[in-house]
C-alpha cells in the first residue's frame, strides 16, 4: 500500500512538466487615510485589467500576489481572473485595522488546488503589526500527470538598512523567526522532502540585501533560487530606486535589490530544474501617473513600486 502511494507523488515514467511560476508584490498598501506607495486607489483600480492582460498573454500556472490588503480589492483580481481558468485562494484574516494577509493566490490547469492553510507569523514588528502577514501552504496536483506540489507563499517583515545592511536588531530577530517558521511550514507541507515544492513571495532580503537572512533562508542547502540556479542572481532586480514609485514612496534611498523570490526544492522522486526568468511588469501601465512633489508635470508609473518576477521551472520524474 505504502508503495502505491509513493507512486503518485512523482511524475509518470519518462515524463517531464513544465510550469511558469510568478511572484508579485502589487504594492496597494494604504493605512490611516495615507498611502505608503503612491496613488494606492488608481493602481488598485487597474490591477484587474492590468492582471488579466498579464496573466492572457504569459499563462502561469502559479501566481503568488502580494500587499492585495483589501478583500474588495482580492475579490476584483479573481473575478478578472477567473474566465482565464485561475482558482483563487484568499486567506480570511483581518488585522485590528482591517488589513488581510496581503495574499492572493492564484493557480491554473494543469495545476489544481488540493487543500491549503494559512497561519499568522508568530512574531512580528510594532509596524506590520498592523496587517495580518503569515504563511500560506498548500497542496497542489497536476491533473494531467498526477504529481504533487507543495507549495508556500508569504511575506516577511520589512527591514530598514543602511546600503543594504541593517539597522534595526529587532527587525532582524523578527524576521529570523519569520523563516524558522516558513521553513517548518515547507519541511511540514513537503513531507520532509519527499514531494517537490515551490517556496515563493516577497522576503525582503536577497543575495547582497540583509544577506544574513536570506542566507538563513537557503540554509541546510535544499533550496535553490530560480534566478541563482540559472546563474542570474547578480543583476536581477526587483526592487528599482529608479521606478517613480520607489522614489516617490517611503523608502527612495534603499539600493537596488533582488527580495522578490521563486525557491525550489526537490522531492524524493522528482527534481526541479530551471529553463528561464525574467524581470515582469516594470514597464508603465496604461492611464497611470503621478506628479511627484515638487513638480507640475506626472510622469507615467508601473503597476506597483516591485517588479515581478517569473520564473519558468521544469519538474523531471
Amino acid at each position: 500500500m505504502l508503495a502505491c502511494s509513493l507512486l503518485v507523488l512523482g511524475a509518470a515514467a519518462g515524463q517531464a512538466q513544465s510550469y511558469t511560476v510568478l511572484t508579485y508584490n502589487v504594492g496597494l498598501l494604504r493605512t490611516f487615510g495615507s498611502d505608503l506607495v503612491p496613488v494606492v486607489e488608481a493602481r488598485a483600480a487597474a490591477a484587474p485589467a492590468e492582471l488579466a492582460r498579464f496573466a492572457a498573454e504569459n499563462r502561469p500556472q502559479v501566481i503568488l500576489l502580494e500587499e492585495i490588503w483589501s478583500d474588495g480589492y482580492a475579490q476584483a483580481i479573481a473575478k478578472a481572473l477567473a474566465p482565464l481558468g485561475y482558482a483563487a485562494v484568499v486567506p480570511r484574516v483581518h488585522s485590528i485595522i482591517g488589513l488581510n494577509s496581503g495574499l492572493l493566490l492564484l493557480v491554473h490547469a494543469p495545476l489544481t488546488i488540493v487543500d491549503w492553510t494559512f497561519t499568522p507569523f508568530a512574531r512580528t514588528t510594532f509596524t506590520d503589526s498592523f496587517a495580518r502577514k503569515g504563511v500560506l501552504q498548500a497542496t497542489l496536483k497536476d491533473e494531467s500527470t498526477g504529481v504533487l506540489v507543495a507549495l508556500v507563499g508569504t511575506h516577511t517583515v520589512a527591514v530598514d538598512t543602511d546600503n543594504g545592511q541593517p539597522k534595526d536588531k529587532a527587525q532582524i530577530d523578527a524576521i529570523m523567526a519569520q523563516v524558522s517558521q516558513v521553513r517548518a511550514a515547507l519541511e511540514a507541507r513537503s513531507r520532509a522532502g519527499v514531494i517537490p515544492a515551490l517556496l515563493l513571495g516577497d522576503f525582503n532580503v536577497g543575495p547582497g540585501y540583509v544577506d544574513e537572512v536570506y542566507q538563513a533562508i537557503l540554509k541546510g542547502g535544499t533550496l535553490t533560487e530560480a534566478g541563482a540556479g540559472l546563474g542570474e542572481a547578480g543583476p536581477i532586480v526587483t526592487w528599482d530606486p529608479q521606478n517613480p514609485l520607489v522614489k516617490n514612496g517611503g523608502y527612495p534611498s534603499e539600493p537596488a535589490a533582488k527580495i522578490d523570490h521563486v525557491f525550489l526544492q526537490n522531492g524524493s522522486r522528482d527534481s526541479w530544474s530551471v529553463l528561464g526568468v525574467r524581470v515582469v511588469l516594470r514597464e508603465p501601465a496604461a492611464g497611470l501617473q503621478l506628479v511627484p512633489k515638487g513638480q507640475a508635470a506626472a510622469v507615467p508609473v508601473p503597476l506597483s513600486d516591485h517588479y515581478g518576477f517569473l520564473a519558468e521551472v521544469q519538474l523531471l520524474p
